[in-house]
């Protein structure tokens, strides 16, 4: 009777045991899935926040601005209904994101897209390309989870596919400047005519594309003029060439008749 009592108490133990490692296997499954929860929506604010800092770079318009304002406050939502640490800090920052969104909505000057400030250089122009991908990222995002209209979404898809048509013409500029100045004329001309036919594809351009098309024509004028040039140079040459050897030959064969 003593020993079955015994056995019947150590299975209790090993059942309690067993159903306690379980608990607590549970727990830390929950507890690492809330802090990946966490830390995923703490990198997605993390993120906006960056691409924020660029508004003074390049043109942001209300839409894009309220769509990346709504995306931080749709993350700290989620982090306040996933976890209570912090809930103070939270909040507070929940507020002044919705503060945000209510200056924008009512006091909101959209920028003048046909000014664009062209990037010094070629690190600033890849940085600025990475930021234009980078939001066409979230757009897509956001438009996928139904946050955005579809409306919305093309728009703001299109302007940022100007943008980054704007810093690659800039830097093609500087290609096609520089093998001009080192009479690389057909490179340049090659470039040239790239560009050229995608500008003459976008039926609507603003006064900064339709200027930049005005330019790479008459760039195009000015390399055809001198590949004329060039090609008439060297026509010449090679007609001084043979006339020097004309006249060698004659000196020869005179010399010959001599004799």
């Amino acid at each position: 009777m003593l020993f079955t009592i015994i056995f019947s108490l150590v299975g209790l133990l090993l059942f309690v045991v067993i159903g306690y490692n379980i608990v607590q296997q549970y727990k830390q499954k929950i507890e690492t899935e809330r802090r990946l929860a966490i830390s995923k929506q703490r990198a997605v604010i993390t993120e906006v926040d960056e691409l924020l800092l660029n508004a003074t770079r390049m043109p942001f318009s209300k839409s894009l601005l309220l769509i990346l304002q709504h995306r931080i406050k749709n993350a700290l939502i989620l982090m306040l209904s996933t976890s209570s640490e912090h809930a103070g800090a939270i909040k507070s920052h929940l507020s002044n994101t919705d503060a945000q969104i209510q200056q924008l909505r009512s006091n909101y000057t959209p920028p003048d897209e046909s000014v664009f400030r062209a990037p010094k250089n070629d690190k600033e122009a890849l940085a600025l390309l990475q930021v234009t991908k980078k939001i066409r990222a979230v757009i897509r995002s956001e438009h996928a989870k139904g946050k955005i209209s579809t409306e919305i979404f093309v728009a703001e898809d299109h302007r940022l596919e100007m943008m980054q048509l704007k810093i690659n013409i800039e830097n093609s500029l500087k290609r096609i400047l520089e093998s001009k100045e080192n009479k690389q004329y057909g490179s340049a001309n090659q470039m040239i005519n790239k560009l050229i036919k995608i500008l003459s594809s976008i039926t609507d351009k603003d006064s900064y594309l339709s200027a930049k098309q005005t330019q790479l024509l008459e760039l195009k004028s000015e390399i055809k003029a001198a590949l004329l040039e060039t090609n008439d140079k060297e026509l010449q040459a090679i007609k001084d060439r043979d006339a020097e050897k004309q006249n060698d030959l004659d000196v020869i064969f005179q010399d010959k008749k001599k004799w």
